[in-house]
């Protein structure tokens, strides 16, 4: 213990950053370990149920969709012109068309009202199914689609549909009983497996097995009852993806779903076992590779601990020199020079960084107040700086005027010339409106089409003579493209500086709603033309 505590207690930089690089590296390994044993298992586990779920929620649609073809396929016969004139010959002829391309059905018979069943082999009517269900059933005028029976003529596993048959007089008549091997059903279940060990199966709803696996014995697996948790779970609607034990006692995954009519239980299961394994060979070669990284690791660092001290002690050094404000900071490259390279590498990127942080803050700085496309500024430097210069030239005792300028009609710009050069007609109204102000003026673009200038020292007359000089300025030069020329005007909103707010936080934002309202009469009297709020400034003859 008492070592222990002495080489934890190591104050040398360099013992200490051997020991824990050591400690680091070992950590990072078993934590890598434990990702895979854990999230990464629980990961896999839920999208193994999300594969299962799929995958059965697929063949409940293609079971369901299968047997209401079937059932349709009947009433199709039962509807036909033999079978309701109840003219036999024809009957069988149109049955015998219709099996030749519906090869599914096993058999095709009629049964008359009387519950016998005609074979058109020249036996006549002879079977008697008056009190199977499927008779039953149709005599009620119910089509019906049996459980899985046993065939009294060839004594197979088979499933009957059936539709009643209503003669011309509209009086039951008999019914058409269509057959289908479980054989067919079978094929269609074990088309969708689950990866290489998975596999589907039917159940009834008192969970005996419907359908028999490829190669399966019809005494081992067909009629043995599945008293299992999915069965349990599907019998409560419960939705779970924990492995459970399937009926031969194997862990596996598992999911279901019922048929429509709620008579058959769709189960796929594959076994645990079998999906773990690629992650269980997985986890052992990580583990391997683990130990040979932090051997190699460790290796590595007490090789290179000298530099990376000298360079820690210079990067602490820049580090400080940021914090304080020096974004221009550079490490000295000299100190570098017999170093590795890989130090001096990161020493340059270093210095590359600090000079692309001093850039980047002085971008940042521009682009917060500056918009990207007028290069003038922007709305929030307006609110925030504009409502400053204004107050001081307030308390200079010195009126101001804030004219908003908005390029009519540049809709219609931007859907006759596209809004690329739109934008460009936007960046030529701003160097004008640069062009035409003083440099104590503040140009600002406040919104889209509209741009608002900020004039201190400068009552209500002079404003809107500087609002007519921009708009004559606007006139005399119109935006101009190799061969295309665009006529830019302008309509002018005019307020100063009053006493008393009538809107908004600040004498700005009064001024600027005052603006708005005359620049909307402007625009309603006809546009390129300034208007004052103030009533006693009258426009130029």
């Amino acid at each position: 213990m008492q070592t222990l505590k002495r080489i934890l207690r190591i104050s040398t930089l360099k013992g200490r950053l051997r020991l824990w690089v050591g400690l680091l590296i070992a950590a990072m390994c078993l934590l890598i370990v434990l990702f895979m044993s854990l999230p990464v298992k629980v990961i896999k586990e839920r999208e193994i149920h999300a594969a299962l779920k799929e995958a059965i929620e697929v063949q409940r649609h293609f079971i369901d969709n299968w047997k209401a073809e079937r059932a349709a396929d009947v009433d199709y016969l039962a509807s036909l012109p033999g079978s309701r004139s109840l003219q036999l010959d024809e009957m069988s002829r149109q049955i015998e068309l219709f099996r030749q391309s519906h090869a599914e059905f096993d058999s095709i018979n009629f049964v008359n009202a009387a519950g016998k069943m005609y074979s058109a082999n020249g036996g006549g009517f002879e079977l008697d199914v008056s009190d199977r269900n499927y008779f039953t059933a149709a005599r009620s005028e119910n089509r019906y689609v049996t459980e899985v029976m046993t065939g009294r003529v060839k004594g197979q596993s088979i499933i009957a549909f059936s539709s009643p048959v209503r003669s011309y007089s509209d009086e039951f008549a008999g019914a058409i009983v269509a057959t289908v091997k479980l054989t067919t059903l079978e094929g269609i279940v074990n088309s969708f497996q689950f990866g290489e060990s998975g596999e589907t199966f039917l159940l009834d709803h008192h969970g005996y097995r419907i359908t028999n696996s490829p190669g399966g014995s019809e005494v081992t697996e067909k009629g043995r009852r599945y008293d299992t948790e999915i069965y349990k779970r599907a019998i409560a609607g419960e939705l779970t993806s924990k492995a459970y034990n399937n009926v031969n006692g194997e862990p596996v995954f598992g999911a279901y779903a019922w048929s429509l009519d709620g008579r058959w239980l769709i189960v796929g299961e594959t076994r645990t076992v079998d999906i773990y394994m690629p992650y269980w060979k997985l986890l052992v070669v990580m583990g391997l590779i683990s130990g040979l990284v932090l051997l190699a690791s460790y290796a590595a660092a007490l090789l290179i601990t000298q530099p990376v001290v000298d360079l820690l002690s210079a990067l602490l050094q820049g580090t400080n020199r940021i914090r304080e404000g020096k974004y221009g900071y550079r490490i000295d490259p000299a100190t570098f020079r017999t170093a590795p390279i890989e130090l001096k590498e990161l020493s340059a990127n270093f210095n590359m960084m600090s000079d692309k942080l001093q850039s980047t803050v002085q971008l940042l700085k521009e682009s917060a107040v500056v918009d990207h496309l007028t290069e003038v500024y922007n709305r929030r430097f307006l609110m925030n700086e504009g409502a400053k210069i204004e107050e001081a030239s307030a308390r200079a005792g010195k009126p101001s005027c804030i004219l908003i300028v908005d390029v009519d009609y540049f809709k219609q710009i931007n859907d006759k010339y596209g809004h690329l050069r739109g934008d460009r007609v936007l960046k030529h109204a701003a160097s004008l409106l640069v062009a035409c102000v003083r440099k104590s003026d503040v140009v600002a673009r406040y919104g889209g089409e509209e741009f608002i200038v900020l004039a201190t020292n400068c009552d209500m007359s002079h404003g809107r003579e500087l609002g007519e000089r921009i708009r004559k300025w606007f006139l005399r030069s119109p935006y101009r493209e190799e061969n295309l020329e665009i006529g830019v005007t302008v309509s002018i909103g005019v307020s100063q500086t009053r006493p008393h707010r009538t809107y908004g936080t600040n004498t700005l934002e009064d001024m600027i709603e005052r603006a708005d309202k005359a620049l909307y009469r402007a625009k309603n009297q006809g546009r390129n033309r300034v208007e004052c709020d103030d009533a006693s400034c009258e426009p130029e003859p």
